[in-house]
């Protein structure tokens, strides 16, 4: 009892702990860009909210309304700082000699951590409530951590309330366009700047208040950005005009295709993806400029989610019919529907797992993987050694089969290689290798991955009948009905510590894997 306790405290701090993702630091400049009110001070009271009423949620007022059985939205309990104001960049009045500051509980909600009596630089926004907020992911700190932004005060003391917004078309890796007419818009009135080599226009001696942005190369659209700029900062907003498509894709026999990943991979191998909704219908952004080929699983080997060999739009297996997406920067919008070919044929793997001594053995992975090094398929050995695993076809793996000696030691199969095929194989793998050498094998992968061709060669080899003809440790036997149910097919680039937990006797499964406030704009249109 005392373990479930210690668990649900741990679980629940690390709720609290991982709630709060703060995006990079910014410069005092960014920062009082984007604050509402910038300032030094002494914290002269913090006032907590007060406690919810039994049965209520945690911060739920006591007045909350309860409609129809269901609670309003509670709101978010927030303490109360009152700050002696000592030296005030923007956004305090004159003469003003105190503030009051809302901010968090702490733990997973951003709050950041004053104590009474300190004094602090102070950059806040202004929340929902039209209450002035600062948190752990603003620039807020001690007044002993901040000479930077001291410095910033006084170069800023005695100069007139403007600011600069710069405006930047390029991200990551992609090149910026150079020449561009870029025009910053507030109350009708147009702030002309052309981008540098860089691809970044700069605007300056801006007043405070709300701009729109706009790309005159291609004219206005609507949802061109808008940004709000506050008295003596700056802010860098990211521009990027983006190709939209959209589409939908069916199967051979005319029904939706429901939930299958979507792909673009361009002539560079920077994949990309969507998943169709119930509907098959698809949307996707292209940002950077180039050709990209749309399809399924061109950039990885078939799943149960998307079991259909390697297609390219607008219906064909060779890339060299594919029709190529060109994007040029021209913002547009465009439909692509293309149907989907039969689906891959499933294919059986079976066999037994036993230890150096002949004997079955318990609990060992199998592991299949494909060309990319990626998690396919995975089952664990039964009491009598037999395992059962379901992959594609047309698809060639690696088989990896990994248990546990005495002392927990593991101890491996030698890989196997399976090429293509429909033959269902019954394989004996014999657990004859000191170490993991899924592991091992995994930590030496090579880093690119974005070619699957490259990787096939080495991994095809075929499939011979007899004993000798075959890889050490792996012999073929006569089809035989498994005593376990087929392991589900899934797809994960899962972490090396996947077989870690068997030495417990625990199964370990793979797990698909993906896949704050910021002060810079990230826009894409």
């Amino acid at each position: 009892m005392r373990l479930f306790k210690w668990a649900l405290l741990t679980a629940f701090s690390l709720t609290r702990l991982i709630a709060c993702s703060c995006v990079g630091p910014s410069s005092p400049c960014n920062a009082a860009g984007s604050s509402a009110a910038v300032f030094t001070g002494t914290v002269v009271g913090i006032a907590d909210p007060l406690p919810s009423a039994p049965g209520a949620f945690a911060g739920e007022p006591r007045t909350a309304r309860r409609v129809a059985g269901f609670r309003a939205p509670a709101p978010r309990p927030l303490r109360t700082i009152r700050i002696q104001v000592g030296q005030a960049l923007s956004g305090i009045a004159p003469g003003q000699k105190e503030v009051e500051i809302a901010t968090g509980m702490g733990g997973g909600d951003c709050g950041y951590p004053f104590q009474a009596g300190a004094d602090y630089v102070v950059y806040a926004y202004q929340n929902a409530e039209g209450r002035l907020e600062t948190g752990i992911c603003s620039r807020t700190r001690p007044t002993a951590q901040a000479a930077e932004d001291l410095q910033y005060f006084r170069l800023k003391a005695n100069v007139p309330e403007t600011g600069q917004i710069r405006v930047l078309t390029h991200a990551g890796a992609s090149v910026g366009k150079p020449g561009i007419s870029i025009a910053a818009e507030k109350d009708g009135v147009r702030y002309h700047s052309v981008t540098n080599a860089a691809g970044d226009a700069l605007f300056t001696n801006l007043a405070p208040g709300a701009y729109t942005i706009h790309d005159e190369m291609y004219g206005d659209f609507p949802e061109d950005p808008a940004v709000h700029l506050y008295a003596k900062g700056c802010l860098d907003v990211t521009f990027l005009r983006s190709l939209r498509i959209q589409g939908r894709v069916t199967t051979n026999t005319g029904e939706p295709a429901a939930r299958i990943e979507v792909e673009l991979r361009s002539a560079e191998n920077a994949p990309d993806g969507a998943m169709t909704g119930p509907d098959g219908r698809y949307q996707m952004r292209i940002v950077r400029s180039g050709e990209y080929y749309l399809g399924v699983n061109l950039n990885r080997t078939p799943t149960t989610d998307t079991p259909y060999p390697r297609w390219y739009y607008p219906g064909t297996g060779d890339p060299a019919s594919a029709i190529k997406i060109e994007f040029s920067g021209r913002p547009e919008f465009r439909t692509y529907d293309f149907v989907l070919p039969d689906r891959q044929p499933d294919r059986i793997i079976q066999g037994v797992v036993l230890k150096g001594d002949g004997q079955p053995m318990t609990r060992a992975v199998i592991s299949a993987v494909d060309a990319a090094q990626t998690f396919v398929a995975q089952a664990t050995s039964d009491p009598t050694g037999r395992f059962s695993l379901r992959v594609f076809a047309g698809v060639p793996y690696r088989l990896h089969a990994v248990g546990f000696a005495g002392a927990g030691m593991p101890v491996s199969a030698i890989p196997f290689d399976i090429e293509p095929g429909s033959n269902a194989l019954s394989l004996r793998l014999n657990l004859t290798e000191p170490g993991n050498l899924l592991m091992d094998e995994r930590q030496r992968r090579p880093n690119d991955r974005d070619s699957i061709e490259q990787v096939l060669a080495p991994l095809v080899v075929a499939l011979a009948e007899k004993p000798h003809q075959m890889a050490a440790g792996v012999q073929t036997e006569r089809p035989r009905r498994a005593r376990q149910p087929h392991a589900r097919l899934f797809r994960s680039a899962v972490a090396f510590a996947v077989i870690a937990g068997m030495a417990a006797g625990d199964q370990i499964l793979p797990s698909r894997f993906a896949g704050a406030r910021s002060r810079h704009h990230m826009i894409q249109r």
